[in-house]
């Protein structure tokens, strides 16, 4: 029987959402617009491409051992996991609001998280696009709390451009999930 790599839609998801988070980062196309609005916008954004389609992708190599490799299905189903939960909890975040400084902390966390992470994908020899789309999660993870702080517009311009970073050094990896 023949099992389809549900890794395309995960990746799809982690793509749509770090691009539209990166290029708000970066201011373009928000002039004059009501924040509150973009905000919702992203929010949704996070909640079903970001946060569904990443723990769809992670319940599927779960369930289905899509890899026939156990040890690497429960290595990339952990990282969808973790993603996805993550974007569904900033798409929350964006919609009911909370406290920055608490947000700002959980991206500290998320640091040493995507860090253990990319120390195991070295292990395993992908370095190239898995651990470098890593490295550059690691490098956002660093610069979010700064920018949440509000200490300073440069970080949010670094954050915005480490997520543009990270979706074309995850286009390798969706075009290998579509068999391309």
């Amino acid at each position: 029987m023949s099992v389809v790599n549900p890794e395309a839609i995960g990746v799809f998801g982690l793509i749509i959402t770090v691009w539209c988070f990166g290029l708000e980062q970066l201011g373009f196309g928000i002039k004059g617009g009501d924040h509150k609005e973009i905000g919702k916008s992203l929010a949704y954004i996070a909640i079903f491409f970001g946060g569904a389609a990443q723990v769809f992708t992670a319940l599927s190599m779960y369930l289905f051992d899509v890899l026939k490799n156990p040890a690497m299905s429960i290595y990339l189903g952990t990282i969808f996991a973790d993603y996805g939960i993550f974007w569904l909890l900033i798409g929350v975040f964006f919609l009911k609001g909370g406290d920055k400084k608490q947000i700002a902390h959980f991206f500290i966390v998320q640091l040493f998280v995507s860090a253990i992470f990319l120390y195991k994908a070295i292990l395993v020899g992908k370095i190239w696009p898995l651990g470098v789309v890593l490295a550059l999660i690691c490098g956002l993870f660093a610069v979010l709390p700064f920018a949440w702080y509000g200490k300073g517009a440069i970080y949010t311009k670094i954050a915005g451009a480490l997520n543009i970073l990270i979706g074309f050094a995850a286009l390798p990896i969706f075009l290998h999930a579509l068999g391309l």
